[in-house]
Order: structure tokens, then sequence, then C-alpha cells
């Protein structure tokens, strides 16, 4: 019985979804010996079905450019072109399966994705060997034999799917890892979403030029007048590379009775740390012995009405403080507990100002986005510098190298335990002060 175009593309569409089910539910897990074959296999017979559906249409191709007959031969009868197309198909698909099969087309990159699915599964597989160290289980050797990684090795070095790094030690961050990895960081150090990160290979100090022209209008032309020039006023700024490090202790116990994705824990354990420790700097390290905070580099804007309080005019005077031309990829930044001041500001008849805010809106302030940073002052107090506003992609982070981490198998084995610290360099600087204003409240 022969099959159609259309039953074999139904039925490759079929295959894929079948293929695809078998990645969605091993997503998260090592694929049993048998998962691996039935993939193999389907993927096999997507191959035939589209060496049969590419001879099928170009039977169909030689049937429609064919020579048409004479008109004075009679027509053969239905039965007999219909006995003579099908003798010809068989030729084709006959022909066709002693050819090499193409590879499965119709769903772009589906051999190309299958694969590098296959490979961040052994990725994540071996690094999760990597932290059990001498208790690595023969699925995470067979994995890190595959992918590289070397579980001997006290130390690895997070390196980046599409990085340049030559750094020695370095392995491709599994997807899962990067992402509860950075997810965390930037989760605690929200600058990160608005600052711009510029990353390096090296710590050798970086200089970075800086200009502020806002203050240069130009200027109307006289009639056989030359131009006065003005002259562009350039600074600079040195990016270091602080170094931030975090450190985790797990018993063996642990280790090995525990059917815990260890990557995935230690990751989002050592990104929590990190971010926080980054948030603070980021906030209001003094730029000497610690990256510069953004709060430690804003210019001044406004005082606050008192030492405890915030009024709306306060908020708009800081506004108004910025340039224009800086305020148009503005936004506010404050802790949470002072927006949550800001958002009961209520007028003499005690309704609030921002009474849409607190319907669950989008937290925006004046038509500016407010980011939360739990690394600020937390209280409105004497002298406190409460409440930013500007343009925060004048604010520097630099990253150098990939984030390393070192496990730590005899110092702790008193305790029994194993240590996994995270080391990260980093610095950051504020570029232009002036694009970043602040609110400080009255010393008394």
């Amino acid at each position: 019985m022969s099959v159609s175009r259309r039953d074999l593309l139904a039925e490759r569409a079929r295959l894929v979804e079948q293929a695809k089910g078998y990645h969605e539910s091993a997503a998260t897990r090592e694929w049993t010996p048998e998962e691996t074959a039935k993939v193999d296999e389907i993927v096999a017979l997507i191959a035939d079905h589209d060496a049969r559906i590419a001879a099928i249409e170009l039977a169909m191709a030689e049937e429609v450019s064919g020579e048409e007959a004479p008109a004075e031969a009679p027509a053969a009868d239905p039965a007999t072109q219909q006995q003579a197309a099908r003798a010809r198909l068989n030729d084709v698909l006959s022909a066709s399966s002693r050819r090499t099969r193409p590879a499965p087309v119709g769903v772009p990159m589906f051999t190309r994705d299958l694969d590098d699915k296959r490979a961040n599964r052994d990725r994540e597989t071996a690094l999760c060997g990597w932290f059990l160290g001498n208790d690595a289980r023969p699925e995470h050797r067979s994995a890190a034999q595959r992918s590289g990684l070397n579980l001997g090795s006290n130390r690895i070095v997070l390196t980046r799917a599409n990085s340049t790094s030559s750094s020695a030690g370095g392995y491709t961050i599994p997807q899962g890892f990067l992402a509860e990895l950075e997810k965390k960081i930037v989760y605690f150090n929200p600058l990160r979403d608005v600052a711009r990160v510029i990353r390096t290979e090296s710590g050798n100090s970086l200089p970075f030029p800086t200009i502020d022209d806002t203050g240069n209008p130009g200027a109307i032309g006289a009639e056989n007048t030359a131009p006065s020039a003005t002259d562009m006023t350039f600074g600079q700024i040195i990016l270091g590379a602080y170094r931030t490090e975090s450190l985790v202790l797990l018993s063996n116990e642990l280790l090995r009775d525990s059917g815990l994705d260890l990557a995935t824990e230690v990751a989002g354990l050592l990104g929590e740390r990190l971010g926080r420790k980054e948030a603070t700097d980021h906030a209001t390290g003094n730029g000497t012995t610690a990256p510069q905070g953004v709060v430690t580099g804003s210019s001044a804007g406004a005082t606050g009405a008192t030492t405890t309080t915030i009024t709306l005019a306060n908020i708009m005077a800081l506004r108004n403080a910025l340039d224009y031309g800086y305020q148009q990829n503005g936004a506010f930044m404050m802790h949470q507990s002072i927006w949550s001041t800001i958002l009961q500001l209520a007028d003499s008849q005690s309704r609030p100002l921002f009474l849409d805010l607190l319907n669950g809106n989008a937290p925006r302030l004046l038509g500016y986005p407010v980011i939360v940073n739990n690394a600020m002052a937390s209280s409105i107090a004497a002298s406190a510098k409460t409440v930013l506003f500007g343009d925060f992609s004048k604010y520097y982070i630099r990253d150098a190298g990939d984030i390393e981490i070192i496990r730590m198998n005899e110092r702790y084995a008193d305790a029994y335990q194993t240590g996994f610290m995270a080391v990260r360099r980093s610095d950051a600087k504020v570029a232009q002060s002036s694009a970043i204003v602040r609110i400080t409240q009255p010393a008394s």
C-alpha cells in the first residue's frame, strides 16, 4: 500500500513531537540508555521520512515537467496511468534508499538543538560530579570525559559558551547553573540590570574616557564670521579588579547521601552571597578599598524637608536637578522602606498622592521607573542619602575574567565538610557624576 506525501508529513510531525517530549521529560536528569536509544531511533525515522518526502516531490516534479503525449496518440486509461505513476515512484524511492539520507528538514535546527541539549546535559552532569569530588559516580565520570572537565581538579573557571577567554581550567557553564548563579546575583544587586557592564579577560587597570558636553550649546553663525570653537573636556576613570569571594560549607553526608541537584543549590547559595556583597559595594563603596558605589559617586540634587521626612516637593526638586538630557533615560532608586514611605504621601485631605501605585501597578514615580535597591539607606535620618534619580547606564561595572570556583576537600575534613569558594574580580565607578543626583536629608 502506497503512502501519500500528506501522510508522511503528518507522521514526521508526530515523531518530532515525540522527540521533544523526551527532551522535556529528561531536561533536569540523566537520560536512561533506553531513552537515548529511543531518541536515536526517532531521529533515524525522521531522516527516513525526509528522504521519502523528497522522493515523492521529485516524482511529482518529473510528472509536471514531462512532455505531453502527441495529440493523435490514444489516451491511456486511468488505471494504466496510475500503474505507471506508481512504477516511477517505486523506482525513485528505491534509488533514494540507496543514496545517503539527507539531514532532517522542515524543523529548523532540530538535529543541532538535539546535539546542543545533549552537550549541555553532559556539562551539567559533569559539574555535579565535580562537586561530589571523589564520590562522583560512573555517569558523572562519563559525562566529564565527554565534556572535557577534569573531576580531579580543585579549581574551575566558569567560562561562557560564547566567551573567547583562554583562562586555564576554563569550563563552559551549563545553562541551568549560569541562570541560577546570575539570577541570584542580579536579584540582590539590581544595578547589574541597569548599569553598563564591561567584561575583560584580565584584571589589568582599565582606563576609560568620560565626557560631559551638556553645558556646551551650539551658536548662531554670522555672515563672513568664523565660528568660535568650544573645546570638549574629557575625563577619565580607572577600573580595577577588586576580589569578591564567598565560601559555602557543605557536610559530606549531604554531598553523598542527598539526591539534591548540587550544582543548582551551590549556584544559588554562592550567587546570593556574591550578590549581597556586590550590592553593598555598588551602592555605598568608597572607591579606594572597594568599588565606588553609585550613591558615593552621585551629585547633590535636593535636600529632604526635615531629618525624617521627604515631601513631593523634594522629589520634584530632585528631578529638576538632573539635566533634561539625562532624564530621557532616568529612573529613581531607593530602599524598599523609603519607597513605602513615598507611597504613603498624602494631600491635605489624607488622599494618597500615588493612589494608582497602591493598586499593584508597575513601580513608577512621576512617570519614571523605580528601582528598589535594599543596599541603600533603609531609613530617613539625619544626613542620610535616601533617593537617587538619574541615568544609571553612566554607572560602569567591570568584570575581570570569569567566576572561579575552588573546591576545598582537606581544609574542613576534621568537621567532615567540603568547602566551595566562589571568586569574582570586578570594579565599578560612576562615569559621569552629573548624570545621577540624590536627595540628602538635613544634618539636623
